[in-house]
């Protein structure tokens, strides 16, 4: 970081700044998900076609994501956030007015790749804008905007459908997107041009260049002893979350029920059980060990999985939150175990390798639940969870490292 102390304002505007625009590419991140009879509809296809609309997206993501890890030093970070923000925005524009199936596809790839750009920098951003007494406030902050974000993609983007139709939901969500996007650059105006600046002055390398304080190693961390363990926790738990929220809609509006996008999106809220668990999680991970809560995430997404094969509302819900609190469970220790498993710099890119691989898990489970939809309808997609579930509970139980000893 640099010597000089950063204001107050300062701080808030940098914290503002990142949370704002979590929220901004988030909101266009799973704006299709809710959307995907409407979109299968209007293009004349078929249901794993259409979640391609959404796998693509997080594909893009995962592929770009620690490239522009080791981008951002070198360009500057609040230039690539600024940068990434506006760009999944206007992207967004476009998404009503493609013509055909594939080229809305195509959009959606480079969404995910502009998107990329703020979770791959977001961070490092952080760290050497802020004094280190305030930078795992921020981090909490930036979370919950990435959180808000995701949440609203969906259930924003479902309630402006139900009055302006699919075209209308998709062109609201990325108006406001891009409101949020311009106040980011207005709040990094600061730093847009001055990071260049001094990077022009004192050249890659030089003391005293704050870019030396993150640039990533150039050694790729091996995927040896437990690491591969932790990544695949990751990859399966987003299988089964990804893969059931996006054929839930497809489900909730076929018979008996036939709901409209509206409808649909309000079953999102579902999303703030996961915020109550990462919440408490670390008061838990005090007295119990991330092997324990990690086998209770997943027989508790287990039991929420199979209760949603009764075709009754009431247990949906409480199906899908039983199975949402114990996928958050899960992916938060993998998540910090990934983090902790490398000291220093090395733990941001087991981090960045485990957010690859967890949008990789995305994709997957989007466009498989897809195909086993159409084949074995909802059965198939539970079918799909309960493999991947079970998967974990084996890597859990022969020793993956999330397992670490409880904390004193």
């Amino acid at each position: 970081m640099s010597t000089d102390e950063p204001s107050p304002t300062s701080t808030r505007r940098t914290v503002a700044a990142v949370f704002l625009a979590g929220v901004a590419v988030f909101l266009v991140l799973y704006e299709t998900q809710g959307l995907l009879p409407a979109i299968r509809g209007a293009y004349g296809i078929d249901g794993p076609t259409a979640s391609l609309t959404v796998s693509a997206t997080n594909v893009a993501m995962a592929v770009f994501l620690v490239p522009f890890s080791m981008l951002a030093p070198r360009i500057g970070h609040a230039r690539q956030i600024g940068a990434g923000v506006i760009a999944a925005a206007i992207l967004a524009l476009v998404l009503p007015f493609t013509p055909t199936p594939e080229l809305l596809i195509a959009v959606r790839f480079l969404q995910g790749a502009a998107i990329a750009s703020v979770p791959a920098t977001a961070m490092a951003y952080l760290s050497l804008r802020l004094p280190s007494a305030a930078l795992p406030g921020a981090i909490g902050v930036y979370i919950a905007g990435n959180t808000i974000g995701g949440l609203c993609s969906r259930l924003l983007t479902g309630l402006a459908s139900e009055v302006l139709g699919w075209h209308g939901g998709l062109a609201f969500t990325a108006a406001v997107s891009l409101l949020l996007g311009l106040i980011v650059v207005w709040l990094l105006r600061h730093d847009l041009f001055s990071t260049a600046r001094s990077r022009s002055a004192h050249g890659a390398g030089t003391a005293g260049d704050s870019s030396t304080d993150i640039r990533p190693p150039r050694r790729v961390i091996p995927l040896r002893g437990g690491l591969w363990r932790i990544y695949l926790t990751g990859f399966l738990c987003m299988i089964v979350f990804g893969g059931s929220f996006t054929m839930l809609g497809t489900r909730l509006q076929q018979d008996p029920w036939r709901m409209s996008e509206g409808a649909v999106a309000l079953f999102f809220l579902i999303y703030l059980v996961g915020t109550v668990v990462t919440t408490y999680y670390g008061r838990l991970a005090t007295k119990y060990s991330r092997t324990r809560l990690t086998l209770v995430g997943m027989v508790v997404a287990l039991a929420g999985a199979s209760i949603t094969l009764i075709d009754s509302l009431p247990a949906i819900i409480g199906g899908m939150s039983l199975l949402t609190a114990g996928f958050f469970l899960g992916h938060t220790g993998a998540s910090a175990a990934a983090s902790a498993s490398r000291p220093g710099v090395d733990s941001t890119r087991s981090a960045a390798i485990y957010l690859t691989v967890y949008y990789l898990g995305t994709s997957l489970g989007a466009w498989l639940s897809a195909v086993l939809f159409v084949g074995f309808a909802w059965p198939g997609v539970v079918a799909m969870c309960a493999a991947s579930l079970v998967t974990v509970l084996v890597l859990t139980l022969t020793g993956a490292p999330i397992g670490f000893k409880k904390r004193s």
